[in-house]
């Protein structure tokens, strides 16, 4: 019989998260109100997901953590996978988050000959292995260690921003933004792979990238994926 897991949220937000964008941006992700994001801060650790695959229970945490919040997949069978379930009528609250029979399909992946698997030498001198695939090409998965995530704010400067607004007057590409942009990426990258390294792990899978704005004038790039160690 195949391993089943139960993700537990705990309420816990990411550093630099307001709750309220959290908030929000789980509303928007759950596909819920209100009264059904209320319910799962609810001071005390609420079972979102019960008695699901591996799989499923690392997308509801990429979902929490896109969102900037953090939570945990627990194996059943032990104390600790026995949290609450929300309220009655808590189900609606996360009925169109992602799962085994309502979730979106995943992405086309391309073939393994396709996919481009990156080597990235770390601060140790070692390798850490980058994909944006569930797998990394002819390598084993042996083991999980969960969500890492590498995130830099990043103001706009002055002399970028005239030359942008002569490049709205002109067209063109905003070179002074796209290279804030390469920057940041790169620093995300490397801070996440700084925490998978601290982890023991030596590759990342799913690596995924957003931004949010979170000032007048800033923002925050945002890499996360999850750290296992491949054989």
């Amino acid at each position: 019989m195949r391993d089943r897991y139960t993700v537990i949220f705990e309420g816990r937000i990411m550093p630099g998260k307001s709750a309220g964008m959290v908030k929000d941006r789980l509303k928007a992700a759950l596909k819920t109100d209100d009264q059904g994001i209320a319910k799962l801060f609810v001071g005390s650790p609420v079972a979102v997901r019960k008695h699901t695959d591996l799989v499923t229970a690392e997308k509801y945490k990429q979902v929490f953590a896109a969102a900037g919040a953090f939570c945990d997949i627990r194996m059943d069978g032990g104390p600790e996978s026995q949290a609450p379930m929300p309220p009655s009528g808590d189900a609606a609250a996360v009925a169109d988050a992602p799962n085994e029979s309502q979730s979106p399909a995943p992405p086309h992946q391309p073939p393994v000959s396709q996919v481009k698997v990156h080597y990235i030498t770390t601060s140790d001198g070692g390798k850490m292995i980058i994909t944006n695939i569930e797998t990394v090409p002819g390598k084993t998965v042996a083991e999980h260690f969960g969500l890492v995530s590498g995130s830099t704010i990043r103001a706009k400067h002055i002399g970028r921003d005239l030359m942008a607004s002569l490049k709205n007057l002109v067209g063109g590409e905003l070179k002074g933004y796209t290279q804030l942009l390469q920057e940041s990426r790169q620093q995300a990258m490397d801070r996440m792979i700084e925490e998978a390294r601290l982890m023991g792990a030596n590759a990342i899978v799913n690596v995924r990238f957003s931004t949010s704005s979170v000032a007048q004038g800033a923002a925050e790039l945002y890499a996360y994926g999850t750290a296992v160690r491949v054989d």
